[in-house]
């Protein structure tokens, strides 16, 4: 680990601190637009608005994870120069840190799980993404770039691009959760 002078220790504890406030403010927001989901107030800048924060909010969690880590192993450490703050009272800021991180992301997965479930409940019952509810057509009538392999049941099938966007939402909202989950477990 690298040395660090007591204000720019002083700094990232700050900035870290910054970082865990925006989280709890975009949560905050995103709580106001998930009760406009599927209301007369729900239009395409809505959305807009919600995936922005969501993006900028995935970004702060792992930058922050990172910022948790590296005053970690400066604070643990003996990598600082001795004359700053006693180590105990820099220890109680971080663990003070690590814990309002760790609710805020907490925060976080929970309001983005409830913004997929009533996203994908407004969605139309034939956009839903279920092999059970697509109609089937023979693979002879599709034209290439629409020949998807349906798994077990042997058939091909047409798949919608609601349907597919639908399953790079899901994606996308499992790989957030996942690198929430993974950024606890870094805290912690």
């Amino acid at each position: 680990a690298t040395q660090i002078d007591p204000s720019e220790l002083q700094e990232l504890f700050q900035e870290t601190s910054a970082s865990v406030f925006r989280i709890n403010s975009n949560v905050t927001s995103l709580e106001r637009s998930l009760r406009c989901l599927g209301t007369s107030n729900d239009t395409q800048e809505l959305q807009d608005a919600l995936h922005a924060t969501q993006q900028e909010t995935n970004k702060t969690i792992t930058t922050s994870t990172k910022a948790i880590k590296q005053l970690s192993e400066v604070v643990r450490g003996s990598s600082r120069v001795e004359f700053c703050l006693p180590k105990q009272q820099e220890r109680l800021q971080l663990d003070r840190l690590k814990n309002q991180l760790s609710d805020a992301i907490q925060r976080y997965g929970a309001v983005q799980k409830k913004i997929a479930e009533k996203s994908k409940a407004l969605l139309p019952t034939g956009q839903r993404s279920s092999k059970q509810q697509s109609p089937r057509t023979p693979f002879s009538d599709l034209p290439d770039d629409e020949k998807i392999f349906n798994g077990g049941d042997g058939t091909w099938q047409k798949q919608s691009q609601e349907q597919a966007l639908l399953s790079e939402i899901t994606e996308e909202d499992l790989e957030a959760i996942r690198q929430r989950e993974e950024a606890i477990q870094q805290i912690e």
